[in-house]
């Protein structure tokens, strides 16, 4: 038996003894398996939360000699290398597996893990609160709190894997804490909360939630002076440090208390934690919804259910949308918000991160245009990236609001524009499945079938082109492998050249690859974005990347690939499942095989010809491209690749 503990000081037993690591990198790794424990997390995923951006050469070899270290202190069994994900060690015994690509801590019972119990009794207290038994209710909460005993991973150094999960469940906590004080104040019993009110107050003296319960309780206490100077303590740090007046509902509440309100002196029949409305619209940043988008209605239901949940506090919800280039993911993420709106109604946000991948602008600017468009003034606004992200998230707090982020690049991007609400949800869009942040759900968008494709060449070009010549029109579909962005830019240029026919555009697009890759569907084409993608690999994955483009071999084994990847590249199969992971090349699996990879038709012949010299500004520097994290050099290779 293994009991873990993270909300506070980590702490280790089995079988009774402390086994807690003491080593930092050990508890480091080992805080990140517990999180994720029963899935995969790759060796990526890994190195990244260990060093960042700056791994050693030994990296791989380091973090191998962790993983036995944890094996042999905690005592867990073991699994061979590529076993089945999913299988389950024996009944009661925890195990740290070696996957493909990583490894799994397996838990067959997780409420071993004070804080999956944490989360397993807050449903339990949230399901009991909606069937009217607020006694229950509170109880159940009082004692999912009791489980902390500090700041979640408060002595694990926590890189940015780590650091998202601590203020994941930071913000959960304050969620069911206000969920519980509010239950307590409905039942009548502000005296048993007051102590425990004014503590969380203290320990977060912007939170509007906090502030209108502790005025509440102590009004109810007979302690009005004390209950108007909570009010002024907390002006003072909003307007010191935010630049922010309380919210209109505070100001009503302290109104009250001014006028000794009879109401306010019993219990409240719906009490709830103050909750932030604007005296106006708030921001509507949304794009036009996409007239002619097809398909998708399994993935939109599921982000739909997801997002749109109406269980209470169930802390902000994230859903990261994956896919390789020209699927649409930009397009998906528009339609999902427009449907999800009307849950919304504090404000939609949509920043687009492509400015910011490229280097043209950067986040603090992107995250301050957002602040402005909350009203709150640019000249009232922090300079420093952290502290806009502070403000971000105070100003959200207590809102309901939608951000749509597209184009991530890197967890740390989509990091600084979270917000801070338990009602709020993020849509973020990413190509670099790899650098998530991994909570929340992901959705990975496929190549549309053969009939949707059609259908969206019908909504742009009109039904009558592909009647008068339905074998060119099957023959375009076919082409374009059921990309959007390419089929659009096909319909397109039909519709723009209205002598043309099917059938010449597909004659013309036979004989020149280049034509289709570039043609635009709006500001992009295949070959910008597949451009974009290629631009922001590591070193090692570029030159891995050029090898797989060789004709001779359209699908390579991972033996194949160590034969030919040059000594020191790094560990081929790492490389092989991080292009995978970001959507450039495609594995495939059979059953009792080793799996093949290879590079999609489209994605192949955009690469050779950015390689071959395709305009410099698809590619840095013309020949060579600043790529990897430390910003290291690799000359793009023209020799051994092949049309």
């Amino acid at each position: 038996m293994i009991e873990i503990g993270l909300l506070g000081s980590m702490r280790v037993r089995r079988n009774g003894e402390d086994v807690t690591p003491s080593a930092p990198k050990l508890r480091q790794v080992l805080a990140l398996l517990v999180l994720n424990a029963n899935s995969l997390v790759s060796v990526d995923q890994l190195c990244e939360e260990l060093w960042e951006d700056h791994p050693p050469l030994s990296a791989l070899t380091t973090l191998q000699t962790y993983i036995y270290q944890l094996r042999r202190r905690l005592l867990l069994a073991t699994g061979q290398h590529g076993a089945p994900f999913g299988t389950r060690p024996p009944h009661g015994c925890p195990a740290l597996l070696t996957r493909v690509g990583g490894y799994e801590l397996r838990l067959d019972d997780k409420q071993s893990v004070d804080a999956y119990r944490f989360e397993q009794l807050t449903e339990q207290g949230m399901a009991q609160h909606r069937t009217g038994a607020g006694d229950e209710a509170a109880r159940t909460l009082k004692e999912a709190l009791s489980l902390w005993q500090g700041g979640a991973l408060v002595d694990v150094i926590a890189g940015r894997r780590l650091s998202a999960w601590s203020t994941q469940l930071e913000e959960r906590r304050k969620s069911v804490q206000e969920q519980r004080f509010s239950l307590e104040l409905d039942l009548g019993r502000h005296h048993a909360v007051l102590d425990e009110l004014a503590e969380a107050f203290r320990a977060h003296p912007t939170h509007e939630a906090f502030a209108g319960q502790l005025m509440r309780a102590l009004h109810r206490c007979g302690r009005r002076p004390d209950a108007l100077n909570t009010f002024r303590t907390l002006r003072s740090h909003l307007v010191e440090e935010l630049g922010l007046e309380p919210s209109a509902q505070l100001q009503r509440l302290h109104q009250e208390v001014l006028a000794d309100r009879g109401h306010l002196r019993g219990p409240a029949k719906t009490e709830a934690a103050p909750v932030t409305r604007r005296l106006v619209p708030g921001p509507a940043q949304l794009p036009a919804d996409i007239g002619d988008f097809v398909g998708r209605d399994r993935e939109l239901d599921q982000l739909e259910t997801f997002l749109g949940s109406d269980r209470a506090s169930t802390g902000m919800r994230v859903v990261e949308v994956h896919g390789p280039p020209g699927v649409g993911k930009s397009a998906f993420a528009v339609r999902a918000a427009h449907r999800l709106r009307p849950r919304f109604p504090d404000g939609q946000l949509f920043i687009d991160l492509s400015a910011v991948g490229e280097g043209s602008q950067q986040l603090a600017d992107v995250l301050s245009a957002c602040l402005g468009a909350c009203g709150v003034q640019r000249e009232k606004q922090p300079t420093g990236l952290d502290e806009l992200s502070r403000l971000f998230r105070t100003w959200t707090a207590d809102r309901r609001v939608l951000v749509v982020v597209d184009d991530v690049l890197t967890a740390s991007q989509i990091r600084a524009v979270l917000p801070g609400g338990s009602g709020c949800a993020v849509i973020a869009t990413n190509r670099y499945r790899a650098h998530s942040l991994s909570t929340g759900r992901k959705i990975v968008l496929n190549a549309l079938s053969g009939e949707e494709s059609l259908q969206l060449y019908d909504r742009v070009a009109g039904e009558r082109s592909r009647q008068e010549e339905p074998a060119a029109v099957h023959e375009l579909m076919g082409l374009c492998e059921g990309l959007p962005l390419a089929i659009r830019a096909v319909s397109g240029r039909l519709t723009a050249r209205p002598g043309w026919s099917a059938g010449r555009l597909a004659v013309r697009l036979r004989g020149n690859h280049r034509m289709l890759l570039e043609l635009p569907a709006g500001t992009q084409s295949l070959m910008t974005t597949v451009a974009a993608s290629h631009r922001h690999l590591p070193g090692p994955s570029q030159e891995l990347l050029h090898l797989l483009l060789q004709r001779e071999r359209p699908r390579w084994s991972v033996d194949e690939v160590i034969a030919r990847l040059r000594p020191g590249a790094g560990d081929a199969e790492t490389l092989l499942e991080y292009l995978v992971d970001v959507h450039l090349v495609r594995e495939h699996l059979a059953p009792g095989a080793q799996p093949l990879y290879s590079v999609p038709r489209l994605t192949r012949q955009a690469l050779i010809l950015l390689l071959r010299g395709t305009p410099a500004a698809d590619v840095p520097n013309g020949r060579t491209a600043t790529v990897g994290r430390a910003g290291s050099r690799v000359t793009l290779m023209k020799a051994g690749v092949h049309r």
